[in-house]
């Protein structure tokens, strides 16, 4: 990442990079004509300010593990300064940062920064939802009436509106509340795995992917079963997508204890390529494209239940998520 901005020869901002905006905060508009130093941090050597020696000596200057001071603490950089010489004078003065760390602060406000982005556009979402899912209502009562013979239809008919309720609910509570003070109640995690399950059923089959289920005895956890039902199929669709021309993808729930903790666990197994060691580390981080989302909102919903993700995968090699619900 490189950082840089431009001054006159009072060291007057004329020119400011975008990441130096995104770093400071302060728009080109907010800081042209502005002294340097009011807006990013000093840059000193020896003799005093390094842009006012580059400028005074018409050199150029290079700092190698330049210290900044930092809300978080401290960060090294380097540093190249530039004096644009004309006629004899020096005209302009340009700058390049490139830090060796991000200030942990920075990251901080940059992470919630990422949140408040999520939340904005989810609420926007959500609102947008609810038309169609209105006519999607309207659909499958308008079928399940005109095929009242026909058990299968019904069946799915029934999975359906089931669905749409707690979706619709969902939405309603979601525009009215924030998601920590979503409703917990004591949730049976097997019988919603046999939900998603039926619900799962006819992407597997599409994909040619042979779906084991393994469910062990698991006591019931207070828990939001909406959350926890789309925190498990995100990591479900993310399995199955990876192996769109087939494969074999094993559920299990059973109970492991950890630090002298009992889990509920819910393990999603797959053959697909897997995921390099990278990647697995930025798994849980919302990407600026929007990549990555499902597992970011499987990784907040574990964390909101007091409960974690683990990601275990080698490239070639499949992976297994492993969900951690504290009981």
């Amino acid at each position: 990442m490189i950082y840089d901005f431009a001054t006159d020869d009072n060291l007057r901002i004329i020119s400011w990079g975008d990441k130096t905006a995104e770093l400071t905060g302060k728009s080109s508009s907010e800081v042209i004509g502005r002294i340097y130093s009011e807006v990013f941090p000093k840059i000193f050597t020896e003799n005093g300010d390094a842009l006012d020696a580059a400028v005074r000596g018409k050199c150029i200057i290079r700092l190698d593990g330049h210290n900044f001071d930092c809300l978080g603490g401290r960060v090294k950089a380097d540093i190249g300064i530039t004096p644009v010489v004309k006629n004899g004078k020096v005209r302009a003065v340009q700058v390049a940062v490139v830090p060796d760390s991000t200030c942990p602060m920075t990251e901080r406000l940059m992470e919630l920064q990422r949140v408040l982005d999520i939340g904005k556009t989810a609420s926007t979402l959500a609102h947008g939802v609810r038309n169609p899912l209105n006519a999607i209502k309207g659909a499958v009562v308008y079928l399940r009436d005109k095929y009242a013979n026909e058990p299968p239809l019904i069946e799915f008919t029934k999975i359906i509106e089931d669905e749409i309720a707690r979706l619709d609910t969902f939405i309603s509570k979601f525009l009215s509340s924030s998601v920590s003070e979503a409703e917990h109640s004591m949730t049976d995690i097997n019988a919603l795995m046999e939900r998603i399950k039926v619900v799962t059923s006819f992407q597997a089959e599409a994909c040619q992917v042979h779906v084991i289920y393994e469910l062990g005895e698991i006591p019931p956890i207070k828990a939001n079963a909406f959350q926890i039902g789309q925190a498990v199929m995100n990591v479900m669709n993310n399995a199955l997508k990876a192996m769109s021309s087939g494969g074999s993808l094993r559920v299990r729930t059973f109970v492991e204890k950890r630090m002298n903790i009992n889990f509920a666990i819910i393990e999603i197994a797959d053959t697909g390529p897997g995921i390099t060691g990278r990647r697995q580390r930025s798994a849980t981080a919302k990407k600026s494209d929007g990549k990555g989302f499902g597992l970011f909102i499987t990784h907040e919903i574990l964390k909101h239940h007091g409960g974690h993700l683990e990601i275990i995968s080698k490239k070639g090699a499949g992976t297994t998520m492993k969900m951690y619900l504290p009981l």
